[in-house]
Order: structure tokens, then C-alpha cells, then sequence
């Protein structure tokens, strides 16, 4: 859950360094010019090169999530501005969206950017430049913070495809295969990162993304079991990570993130003591660049909470899960192990190792119980009516979307706008389906057409 990932401004960078060779594919005489798939990759490289003029927001100031979540007010302001005076498919307001949408990422709001994805998708796969190739990247990359990684993969792949082995990508694979167990090609796709991002470091006296990739490796050794290996991998890379931070002057996510692989490799060779450091100064920073309710803080409170544990202070393990409990029960990507593994941690804390039962004590966690069952009762009620809706059963299927958008509608934690648009969405075919087929008496046919329709939704 806590994988390094390089930006897209970071992938625009990586491209643009085959622009030279495409930019010369295109000048030649008009018999080159005349493969389309040529011209297509030379204007994605080309875009992608002015896209990439800035290194990103890491370097442009620290990570403070109280200053990005008032940024990001306003950068919606002026998103639903252009969106209603020149349309979606308008540069300007494709502009605002990708600049809006790296601060989405950040800030872990899946729900909004799938909202829009499904409208920016269609307005950028036509136009064949820089926002095509954004377009990808960005379903790619919320995808990936969704855990659907097979699919993040895939399209991942098909920009391998259009750009060959270009570090940052070719990182973002190697992470990719890690985290669906594929050692062997993710080990493969991280030698290639490191290689080639030396090579880059050697002609153009750049740093890259070694941290990155050494922490994709640490997170291989890591599966594999060489713990031993594993950690000094880990170390060189918080230490690259760090090292960074003490130039620019502020701490990132990503010191955090490589300051979990090290805590997590601490406590599996029984490093307690290390582990808490670790673990500690990743929630701190954490906390200050993506803020206290972020999907992030919950692996470190996870974390800490099972330290404090085996160290005996039972009292801040049931706090730190408690915490962790409470945030993973409001994320955009609900993850109902996760949720219940915290339950049991929790509980246990009551329950193991102590006489007597305090009753009372329970109810402090009665509300998030309450939360998660209606999250799930309206996203199972929302699952069931979509399948029985993409059936052709639509005199079932709606009456669940229907209760389902208004569970979503009165819940107020999270943004739901996206889910309670799904819904009526389907519901909208619904309708029109279930009026076509009262005028037809026969029947038969209707059932035909709706099939018809509800496959092509």
C-alpha cells in the first residue's frame, strides 16, 4: 500500500528523453512520414517532452496536506469553470483537470477522480497528444492506489509499448509485478530501472529515482524471505531519500515510505526498538504531507500498534489501532480485510491477556462498527444491482440502485458523488428499458432489446 511511484510529471521527464529520436523519425522524407503509429509516438514524445519542463511538486515546495487540501479547493473552483464554458474536451480545461488530478492522487481521492476519469478518457483518447498520454497515465496510476494492479499493469504495458524502456515506467512495472507476487519480473524490471537510471546519472549528471527502485528491490528480497538482504537495500534507500530531504530542506512521503520497509524489516529480525523509530517518523511525516485521515498514516499506525504490543504497552497499541481502525473505515478504495483484521487487533487489546471484561469499553468503537455496515450494504446493493442491470433484469437491478444511491447520498464522511452517479446512471437505462418494454405486450422482444442495450452499456 506504501509503494514509491514517480509522478506523472516524473513519466513526462522519462519520455522525453527519446524525443530527439523521434522528433528526427519525423522530419524525414514523406515515405517515413506516412506510418501513423510513427507520427502517433513522435507527437506523444514530443508533447511529453514540454509536459516534462518541470520536475514536479516535490521540488517545487514541501508536502503539506492543510495547504494542498486548500489548493485543491480551488483548483476544482476553476476546473467546474472551464468545464462548463468550453466543454471537456477543451485544452484549457483538460489542463486544469491533470493539474487538479495530482493533487487528487496525493490527497488518495479515488472517488473523485473516477467520477471524471469516465468523462476525461473519451475527451483525450481521440486527440492522439500529451493529454492521451496523461490519460493513461493517470487511469494507470488510480488503478494502482485502487489495487486493481492487473489493470494498472496492462496499461502500463501498452505505454512500454509506445515509449520502450524508459526508467521511471519500467519502475512502475517492476513495483507492479511485486505487489501481485511475480518476483521474477518485477526483480527483472527493477535491475533495468537501476540500470538504466545510472546510465542517465553517468551522461547527464542526474540522480533519478534510485531510492525508488532500491526500495522495489528490498520490497522483492523482502517477499522472497532474505530479510537479512533485504534491509541494508531498504537503509540505502531511506538514506537516499533523506539525504534529498536535507537539500531541499523538507521532509516527503516518500522518506516515509522507504522508513516503512526499513521498520517493517526491523521487526521481522526483532528489532522492536528500530522498528518504533522507523515506524514513528514515517507517521510524523505522514501526517504533515498527506494529513491525518490519509490512507497512508493507517500501515504506520498498523505498524506501531503491533510493536507496542510485543513491547507490552498494550494502552498505545489500542490507541494506534483504534486510529488506524477509524481512518481505514472512511477510505475511497474500502478494504474490508484490512478493516477487519484492524477489528480483530483492537478488540484483542480488550480481550487477550486480562481478567475481567470491561463491556462499556466496546462502545467507543460502536460508531465506526455502524460506518463500515452501511458502506458495505450500500456498495454490495450497488454491485448486485449493476450485475442483475448488465443481465437484462432491470425490474430487480433497479430497485437495489435505487437503494443504493441513497445510502451513498446521506453519507457525508467521504465523496460519494461518483458512486451516486453510477447508479442513476444505470437506473436512467433502467428506465428507459422497463417503459420500451411496457408498450411491447408480446414480450418476447423486449427482453431481447434490453439485453441488447444493457451489453453495450
Amino acid at each position: 500500500r506504501s509503494r514509491p511511484f514517480p509522478s506523472i510529471s516524473d513519466m513526462a521527464a522519462a519520455v522525453a528523453a527519446a524525443a530527439g529520436a523521434a522528433l528526427q523519425a519525423a522530419a524525414r522524407p514523406p515515405r517515413a512520414m506516412a506510418a501513423p503509429r510513427s507520427l502517433w509516438i513522435a507527437a506523444l514524445v514530443f508533447c511529453s517532452l514540454l509536459a516534462g519542463g518541470h520536475t514536479g511538486k516535490l521540488d517545487e515546495g514541501p508536502e503539506v496536506a492543510t495547504e494542498q487540501v486548500k489548493e485543491e479547493a480551488l483548483l476544482e473552483v476553476k476546473f467546474a469553470k472551464l468545464r462548463k464554458q468550453y466543454g471537456i474536451e477543451d485544452r484549457r480545461t483538460l489542463t486544469a483537470f491533470f493539474e487538479l488530478f495530482d493533487l487528487w492522487i496525493m490527497l488518495y481521492r479515488l472517488n473523485k477522480i473516477d467520477a471524471v476519469l469516465v468523462d476525461i478518457m473519451p475527451a483525450c483518447e481521440w486527440r492522439r497528444d500529451e493529454f492521451t498520454f496523461k490519460a493513461v497515465q493517470a487511469l494507470a496510476f488510480t488503478r494502482w492506489k485502487q489495487g486493481r494492479y492487473r489493470e494498472a499493469l496492462e496499461r502500463f504495458h501498452e505505454m512500454e509499448g509506445w515509449m520502450g524502456k524508459h526508467a521511471a515506467l519500467v519502475e512502475n512495472i517492476g513495483h507492479t509485478y511485486n505487489t501481485i507476487g511475480q518476483y521474477d519480473e518485477a526483480e527483472r524490471y527493477f535491475k533495468d530501472a537501476l540500470t538504466l537510471t545510472k546510465l542517465k546519472a553517468k551522461h547527464r549528471n542526474e540522480t533519478g529515482n534510485e531510492g525508488g527502485i532500491l526500495l522495489g528491490l528490498a520490497g522483492v528480497q523482502d517477499r522472497r524471505g532474505r530479510h537479512l538482504d533485504a534491509l541494508p537495500t531498504a537503509v540505502e534507500a531511506y538514506e537516499f531519500f533523506k539525504g534529498r530531504d536535507l537539500v531541499r530542506g523538507w521532509d516527503t512521503s516518500l522518506t516515509a515510505k522507504a522508513a516503512m520497509q526499513v521498520s517493517k524489516l526491523q521487526l521481522k529480525l526483532g528489532n522492536l526498538t528500530g522498528a518504533e523509530t522507523f515506524s514513528a517518523e514515517a507517521l510524523k511525516i505522514f501526517e504533515l504531507t498527506a494529513g491525518e485521515d490519509s490512507p497512508l498514516v493507517v500501515g504506520a499506525l498498523d505498524r506501531l500498534g503491533s510493536i507496542y504490543i510485543r513491547l507490552g504497552r498494550r494502552e498505545e497499541a489500542r490507541k494506534s489501532w483504534h486510529r488506524a481502525y477509524k481512518v481505514a473505515s472512511v477510505k475511497d478504495a474500502l478494504d474490508l480485510v484490512e478493516i477487519l483484521e484492524l477489528h480483530n487487533a483492537v478488540l484483542d487489546t480488550h480481550i487477550k491477556g486480562v481478567e475481567g471484561l470491561d463491556r462499556k469499553a466496546f462502545t467507543m468503537y460502536f460508531d465506526i462498527a455502524k460506518f463500515v455496515v452501511e458502506r458495505v450494504r450500500a456498495e454490495t446493493k450497488q454491485a448486485a444491482g449493476e450485475l442483475l442491470v448488465l443481465g437484462g433484469d432491470c425490474k430487480q437491478g433497479r430497485p437495489l440502485l435505487s437503494e443504493a444511491a441513497e445510502l451513498f447520498a446521506a453519507e457525508t464522511s467521504i465523496d460519494t458523488t461518483g458512486l451516486v452517479r453510477q447508479c442513476r446512471d444505470l437506473m436512467s437505462f433502467c428506465d428507459g428499458t422497463l417503459k420500451q418494454q411496457s408498450k411491447d405486450s408480446g414480450g418476447g422482444s423486449s427482453g431481447g432489446r434490453g439485453k441488447a442495450r444493457s451489453s453495450e452499456l
